[in-house]
């Protein structure tokens, strides 16, 4: 698995390369300084997200146009083993993810002082739920009806994630402020789900790759 591992992590730095890095610093750092302490809240639950599942819809469209998926078939290494392989760089993206979001959280807190760093240490936890939301959704959506169906659940999660940040804006951040009044247990139940869900999707996805390729 760790080949197929290094093959993924090649692929995204061929696919992306220095140039999408630095943009995606510039675009942090614009939206730190235009939005100040708001900044870190669209990073933390849109540009993360979105970057993440990004690569892994990169990887998902690769390996449809190289056929990789009848190639991996013929290694020594089981179906279940090759849909591992894509979850556990999914996981460790999401891993990254939360490292770029304890930085920025971290930076915003000490330049914009806004709220309390707590509040940004939560910032970073639910980011990386959000993450692996969206990973849940999008990678069995790849491994069932393909590429372009993974990046239309990625579109239809932001927009859902858009219209409930605007919701809980025209409530005065209702979802927030239960939140804030709940938040050992918001935590506990939020984080368990988005595991538990994860683990339900990487068992989807497994069903759907040996079934595609029986």
């Amino acid at each position: 698995m760790k080949g197929l591992l290094t093959k993924d992590f090649l692929t995204v730095k061929k696919k992306y390369g220095v140039t999408r890095l630095i943009m995606d610093l510039a675009i942090i750092a614009a939206l730190m300084i235009i939005l100040e302490g708001a900044g870190a809240i669209y990073i933390s639950f849109l540009l993360i997200p979105l970057e993440v599942a990004s690569m892994l819809i990169t990887l998902a469209n690769s390996d449809e146009q190289w056929k990789w998926g009848k190639y991996a078939i013929a290694l020594p290494i089981s179906k279940k083993q090759i849909v591992s392989s894509r979850y556990a760089f999914a996981g460790i993206a999401a891993i990254i993810g939360l490292c770029v979001t304890l930085i920025v959280n971290t930076i915003s807190y000490f330049c914009f002082p806004a709220y309390q760093f707590g509040f940004y240490l939560f910032l970073s936890v639910a980011s990386f739920c959000v993450v692996l939301l969206f990973l849940s959704f999008i990678l069995p959506s790849n491994y069932w009806l393909g590429v372009n169906a993974g990046f239309a659940v990625m579109f239809i999660l932001i927009i859902l994630l858009i219209v409930l940040g605007i919701w809980s804006k025209l409530t005065d951040n209702a979802i927030m402020g239960f939140i804030v009044d709940n938040f050992d247990m918001s935590m506990i139940i939020g984080f368990v789900s988005v595991i538990v869900l994860f683990c339900l999707s990487y068992t989807l996805s497994t069903i759907f790759f040996k079934r595609k390729y029986t």
